[in-house]
């Protein structure tokens, strides 16, 4: 038993070693390999590219803003003897002013995957500035109002890197494995030194998953260290599920070259078969696949952009209308009810104005939730096509990890919205109260501060994974019974 082990282990290594001969032989391997690792570096440079312009981008914007918050609360200790201190006094402490002058920043910084997938990161503002007027007029008047889904056209990141090209140098290497040993009447002398098309096809298909996986790891690892020198990011679980995503996508693919050259048929039907194969799992698929949940769940965006227009009209002038809205708003926040504003209070319009923009966006929550409610779960179902749209569906989870998706992006738009609310909680008792902001008001306005979403594991992500795996192992199950029948 133990020399049979042993004769077998040496066979096997010795057949891997021809079979690694055979491939360095042919040196346009070579040429194939270092030509997709360079096109890996680009997808890695465009992903990188991008997350340098929003981190730089983020940081200006951040910076300015923070900065002209601090020019206007030192204005509480200007000298009021002297105009211009007045004035910067006035500017601070007035509602009128202070409303105008008070602009506070909202961002969402990438995280360390958003280097490997740029997905609808360059679809959806990664930045908001904060007023205290309606939320959600300022949302939909600073970003993008619709969000359809993308037909993969893609970005050439290392996303599209992995999901559209590897693929195709996987059939570049494994098209003919069996085939061409058939055409060229080889076959019969291979198999006549024992060694069954099963493990011919599974020592060359070993070689390739090596090669591959090189140029993979490789372009992973300088990802890492561009995050880690250049971004001060450590490495993620994301990136680990982002690694693990992409190999069993291409052992996905590795399985679909050993099935179809288990078939037996000649290099032609093979190079036909597995264009076809390609050209079905990465276009033809994700394209219809898109356009039926886009036609199955609709998104109508018409009362979304109705959000971004400014409310106008006489109405907030009108001392009835005025009393209203302000009692309606009261219900709504009993710590208001007792507030000491007239129509004689100089702040009067201005405390109408500011609450019918409160009530208008209380009314319209509900309508902004269904809204990317329907927008998450088309994207969902896409996410979750796994067994007939692996290429679309990898590429959904990957955007899902790199937080440049429309979960990643509503989720940014509630956190803003929670961030809206609590510089209401340190605004109004000054507009309802005090007729003026104070030192200490100003020091209640609340700070932004950024949350990762991905989450890592997630059921999406398991369950894309595990039928991946499964679909591959049943290609490899199925292609080893055809090459039983191979003589």
């Amino acid at each position: 038993m133990n020399n049979n082990k042993i004769n077998f282990t040496k066979k096997s290594i010795s057949l891997l070693r021809t079979q690694y001969w055979l491939f360095t032989k042919q040196k346009s391997n070579f040429l194939l390999l270092l030509v997709f690792l360079a096109a890996g570096f680009y997808g890695l440079y465009q992903g990188y590219a991008f997350k340098q312009k929003q981190a730089s981008t983020i940081n200006t914007f951040k910076g300015d803003k923070i900065k002209n918050f601090a020019v206007l609360v030192k204005g509480f200790d200007a000298d009021t003897s002297k105009p211009a201190g007045m004035a910067a006094y006035e500017k601070v402490s007035g509602l009128l002013s202070s409303n105008w002058y008070t602009i506070l920043p909202a961002y969402k910084m990438p995280n360390s995957t958003a280097i490997f997938a740029i997905g609808q990161g360059d679809i959806f503002p990664y930045y908001y500035t904060v007023k205290l007027e309606s939320f959600f007029m300022q949302v939909f008047k600073q970003g993008e109002i619709s969000n359809p889904l993308r037909s993969l056209a893609g970005h050439f990141d290392t996303s599209f890197w992995v999901i559209f090209l590897l693929p195709l140098l996987i059939i570049l290497f494994c098209f003919n494995t069996l085939s061409a040993e058939l055409d060229n009447g080889n076959w019969r002398l291979i198999n006549s030194q024992g060694i069954a098309a099963k493990k011919w096809l599974g020592t060359k298909y070993l070689v390739v998953a090596i090669s591959i996986e090189i140029l993979l790891t490789a372009i992973c690892l300088a990802g890492v260290l561009v995050n880690y020198f250049y971004f001060k990011q450590q490495p993620s679980i994301t990136d680990l599920l982002f690694f693990v995503g992409a190999n069993l996508y291409l052992l996905l693919w590795l399985a679909i070259l050993f099935f179809i050259n288990s078939l037996q048929k000649n290099t032609s039907y093979n190079a036909l078969c597995s264009g076809m194969v390609w050209t079905m799992v990465c276009i033809v698929l994700p394209t219809l696949t898109t356009m039926f949940i886009e036609k199955t769940i609709v998104v109508d965006n018409t009362k979304i952009s109705r959000m971004s227009r400014r409310p106008q009209g006489s109405k907030f002038d009108d001392t009835t209308f005025g009393r209203k809205i302000i009692e309606q708003y009261a219900i709504s926040r009993p710590q208001y009810k007792n507030n000491i504003l007239t129509p004689a209070n100089p702040a009067f319009s201005f405390a109408v104005y500011s609450t019918f923009h409160a009530l208008m966006d209380d009314s319209n929550a509900v309508t902004v939730s269904k809204y990317f409610n329907a927008i998450e779960r088309r994207q969902q179902y896409l996410n979750l096509s796994t067994l007939i749209n692996p290429a679309a569906a990898l590429d959904g989870n990957i955007d899902r990890l790199a937080e440049n998706d429309a979960f990643a992006n509503h989720h940014f738009i509630w956190q803003t919205k929670a961030f809206h609310t609590k510089l209401h909680h340190a605004y109004f008792p000054a507009l309802f109260f005090d007729g003026q902001l104070t030192k200490k008001r100003y020091a209640e306005f609340p700070v932004f501060k950024t949350e990762n979403t991905a989450g890592g594991i997630s059921i999406n992500i398991v369950f894309n994974f595990l039928l991946l795996s499964f679909v591959s192992a049943m290609l490899v199950f199925l292609g080893g019974k055809n090459l039983e029948r191979l003589k």
